[in-house]
């Protein structure tokens, strides 16, 4: 999917239009890890630019912490995402 935002030339502080959609997808990506509605390794496949340990110090510097796994299926499902991502 495609999304188009309009920001404010006075809002942009001077950084370019990859950063500021890097820095869109970071934070709605931490911000959907945080609420338990993606895995660590699904924000790293939206965010698609920054690999899981960039993205869990970047959670980190937010006061974000690693999510723990309710049972051996989410593990699982984390794992077989992974592997995907590397392969």
């Amino acid at each position: 999917m495609e999304l188009t935002v309009n920001i404010p030339e006075k809002y942009t502080i001077s950084r370019s239009p990859d950063e500021l959609r890097l820095l869109l997808k970071l934070n709605t990506a931490i911000d959907m890890y945080r609420s338990g509605q993606i895995s660590s390794g699904a924000a790293v496949e939206f965010i698609g630019e920054i690999d899981r340990a960039e993205f869990l110090y970047e959670c980190k510097k937010r006061g974000v912490e690693p999510q723990s796994y309710e049972n051996t299926e989410e593990l699982e499902a984390e794992v077989a995402m992974l592997d995907r991502e590397l392969l």
